[in-house]
């Protein structure tokens, strides 16, 4: 099968646009009104040829090899999955670049709530393209199963013609400018690319696990957001990796997610066996990261999510006095909270959704390895490892806890007094 139709419907820049000087002078689509960016860092992009036709632009960067390199380098480590984490890393960090350019419009535009959710919506879906695309491109042929939160149902209706104009805009216009790949999509081509997520994973074979925009309520507010993709195989989680663009890429050090550093933008990732590391979304060297060794409560600090209405703060504030924690919560949007625990921000990660939610594989693939990679352990309420074998959904009890070893026994404790207690309370009323 060639490359064309493994995509969808693609075709060379040229053809699409009339050549080089036409890409380079074409306007951005009125209807978005696009403000102007700074130019990007250098992006990694791959040297290997797909075929004769759709080939990756053979470009370096100076400050990270290419994925291929990245690849040999990790093989040679003894990484099992070294090609697939190679892929899964220029992956999400060109999905990263595209949503940094629509948050930047957002938080321009002056758009605070989710009444308009365009912005998001296209975001979303050019993220999960250009995620599918680059798997395809950097990753042998062969079976391609991709459990992701969008289709194109929506984009197929009448009156949805201009967001899939933008969309298809959008996605061109992030592959020409990083110069990732010499290709470009029809809308057609984009319809497919999107339907390439509706795999319904399950317990056999390999099958990708992409949230292409975790936190899209930290995204619109111009916050904390991540771009998460796991690999599973054989129904178990044997990579992650979370591309974090508004993360400080040192420590946070107060409650509100912030950093005395000034760079921003990290990627974490993880392969089982091999350890949890981060870098730069620019392409620093990776650094080995480890949870935090705490084993009193006292002085820990815990992570909850931002927003109430994603997980209960009565509850989440009741095992933490039970615990005897001292510190206020630090509520971060997304993912980034996994990445952060992973590398000792915190101690604690307490996630507790309202009645009747049921929580999706891709919430929770990507942090979950990175975190376990790191030395620590995430389960559910009763303590039970999270499985992803079961298809797009988990099946757990109540809600889903991480810290690190030492920690987890009293953690649990305070977690079942706690559920006990909200309980018996409810059954009073």
């Amino acid at each position: 099968m060639d490359m064309a139709a493994r995509l969808g419907l693609v075709l060379p820049h040229a053809a699409l646009l009339g050549g080089s000087a036409a890409a380079s002078t074409r306007a951005l689509n009125p209807s978005r009104a696009r403000l102007p960016y700074p130019t990007p860092p250098p992006f990694p992009t791959c040297c290997r040829p797909s075929s004769s036709t759709y080939a990756a632009r053979p470009r370096s960067s100076p400050r990270c090899g290419s994925p291929r390199l990245l690849a040999v380098r990790a093989m040679a480590s003894g990484n099992p999955y070294a090609a697939e984490l190679a892929a899964a890393k220029k992956a999400v960090t060109l999905a990263a670049r595209l949503c940094q350019a629509v948050q930047q419009d957002i938080v321009h535009s002056g758009i605070q709530s989710k009444a308009d959710k365009s912005p998001v919506t296209v975001a979303d879906y050019g993220s999960q393209i250009l995620v599918s695309l680059a798997l395809k491109m950097e990753v042998s042929p062969g079976p391609f199963s991709l459990v992701a939160e969008e289709d194109s149902e929506e984009l197929r209706k009448d009156g949805a013609e201009e967001i899939l104009e933008e969309i298809t805009d959008l996605v061109n216009e992030t592959i020409f400018d990083t110069g990732s790949y010499n290709i470009s999509f029809t809308k057609e081509g984009i319809l497919s690319a999107i339907d390439d997520g509706k795999s319904e994973g399950g317990p056999s074979g390999r099958h990708w696990v992409l949230d292409p925009i975790d936190g899209t309520k930290g995204f619109l507010r111009g916050d904390q957001y991540a771009i998460a993709l796991a690999l599973l195989d054989e129904g178990k989680v044997v990579l992650g990796v979370l591309a974090c663009p508004n993360l400080p890429l040192s420590s946070i050090s107060n409650p509100n997610g912030s950093s005395s550093g000034h760079q921003v933008g990290a990627l974490f990732s993880a392969t089982i066996g091999c350890g949890a590391e981060v870098e730069s979304l620019d392409g620093s060297p990776p650094q080995k990261i480890s949870i935090c060794s705490i084993d009193n409560p006292v002085n820990a600090s815990f992570f909850e999510s931002y927003e109430s209405a994603h997980s209960m703060h009565d509850l989440t504030g009741s095992i933490a006095e039970k615990l005897g924690v001292l510190a206020p919560p630090v509520r971060i949007d997304s993912q980034a909270k996994y990445g952060a625990l992973a590398r000792g921000d915190g101690a604690i990660y307490l996630r507790f959704p309202h009645k009747g939610y049921k929580e999706k594989i891709w919430d929770h693939a990507a942090g979950s390895i990175v975190v376990t990679e790191a030395g620590g352990i995430v389960t559910d309420a009763a303590g039970n490892d999270l499985d992803f074998s079961k298809g797009r959904f988990l099946d757990l009890d109540t809600g889903i806890i991480a810290t690190n070893k030492r920690l987890m026994p009293s953690l649990l404790k305070a977690v079942q007094d706690a559920i006990k207690e909200k309980n018996q309370a409810a059954s009073l009323l």
